[in-house]
């Protein structure tokens, strides 16, 4: 059925790609509303309940769609994705029009095509299909579609929606890209940090005999930031299979150091500002740190350490979260949606490769929905090395046997 319908997928794809929902960009609570919007209607003509949330009349729109199915108790499961998508950046080093949708040689292009619109388009397309053969397939429970829009930015409005109990299931499967054959079944924790340090102002020909530059402090503190790696930690044993596993893939995919962050913070200077003309003495730095936390330790102490070391060279700096901390959070292999995902992947590529959970490095959504109790899973379709970067683009055969893998994983789980 998916395969004969392979047109209205793809196309599904496109036009969320043609809908430039760039987070951060002026436009993009004008663009995020526009594609929620798109996605309610697609849903609500395939028979889905649809409802909107907005936190207060100036914040991002969030969608959720609900399909009764057959009507018969049962577990919900919910399909997620994200709508926002990284900027495009510099449009001269892209060779196609990012937001385009265009399908060449197999390739469906654009940005967002692989995080994660891809996936995004897969899991809609996939719902629909399941609400209307859901009598013939004897469905039971309900299915939720997620329609996340700020991801990107950490993910705050389904957050929200979490915490006001608007979201409730029983597990989630994610559209997020991933290998072809791995699932991921956990993630690190998220210490995302804003580091402000003070300087005294002054002419700037006085320096370095007058005058604090907070700029110079902010080099040294960058610097002894680096120490964050030198942390390290002793996982919990109930991850020692999904650990080893990792450790392999990352060896297979030619980067065997990887493995070294699932035992160690990552630390990213990302951003870094100060200074208001080239000529005074700078008054002020500001350093965005992104740090990944390693399991079996919190993202607290990373901060506590954080402070101890900016401090040390930049007396009076303040380091503080710039959003809700995650810790390192997980979903056993043991847990029916990894189990039948697993089995989903093997019954439409074969057996020819192994397929196991892994652990991600970065982090997701995922950290919220197993915060509030729920079996969480990670898969998609995508190029990996096309995300977040120039020239983003997903096969529309991995668009293809994703869709056939979620319908196999919802079907087994909710028969």
């Amino acid at each position: 059925m998916i395969r004969s319908r392979q047109q209205e997928l793809v196309e599904l794809a496109a036009s969320f790609i043609r809908i430039p929902t760039e987070n951060p960009s002026p436009n993009f609570l004008k663009w995020s509303a526009e594609i929620g919007r798109h996605i309610s209607r697609y849903l609500a003509t395939k028979g889905f309940l649809i409802t909107k949330h907005q936190r207060s009349k100036n914040s991002l729109l969030s969608v959720i769609c609900d399909a009764p199915l057959t009507g018969v108790p049962g577990p919900r499961l919910l399909f997620c994705g994200h709508t926002d998508v990284v900027p495009a950046g510099e449009r001269s080093h892209w060779t196609f029009n990012p937001f385009s949708g265009e399908v060449r040689a197999g390739m469906l292009l654009g940005r967002g095509a692989s995080d994660m619109k891809g996936g995004l388009a897969a899991l809609v397309f996939v719902a629909g299909l399941l609400q209307e053969f859901a009598p013939a397939l004897h469905l039971k429970g309900s299915l939720g579609v997620i329609a996340s829009p700020d991801e990107e930015t950490g993910g705050i409005e389904v957050e929200w929606l979490l915490e006001q109990g608007l979201i409730k299931g029983d597990a989630c499967l994610i559209g997020e890209p991933t290998d072809q054959h791995y699932p991921n079944a956990g993630e690190k924790g998220w210490a995302l940090m804003r580091v402000t340090i003070p300087g005294q102002p002054g002419h700037g020909s006085q320096q370095p005999i007058s005058g604090i530059s907070a700029v110079r402090r902010g080099a040294a503190a960058v610097e002894e930031l680096a120490k964050l790696w030198e942390l390290k930690t002793s996982p919990p044993t109930v991850l020692g299979q999904l650990l080893y596993q990792t450790e392999w893939l990352l060896s297979q995919q030619g980067d065997p150091l990887l493995a070294q962050l699932l035992y160690r913070p990552s630390y990213n200077p990302g951003i870094i500002q100060g200074g208001t003309k080239v000529n005074i003495i700078a008054d002020k730095c500001t350093i965005e740190v992104d740090s990944r936390v390693p399991f079996g330790m919190k993202p607290k102490f990373v901060l506590d350490v954080a402070r101890d070391l900016v401090r040390s060279v930049a007396p009076g700096a303040v380091v503080e979260p710039m959003i809700s901390f995650s810790n390192p959070n997980w979903t056993l292999e043991n847990r029916p949606i990894v189990q039948v995902l697993e089995q989903g992947i093997r019954r439409v590529l074969g057996s020819k490769e192994p397929v196991f959970s892994v652990l991600l490095l970065g982090s997701s959504d995922a950290r919220h929905f197993r915060r509030h109790g729920m079996d969480t899973v990670l898969y998609g379709p995508g190029l990996q090395h096309t995300v977040h970067a120039y020239d983003e683009r997903v096969s529309v055969e991995s668009l293809i046997e994703s869709a056939e893998i979620y319908a196999e994983t919802a079907i087994k789980y909710l028969s």
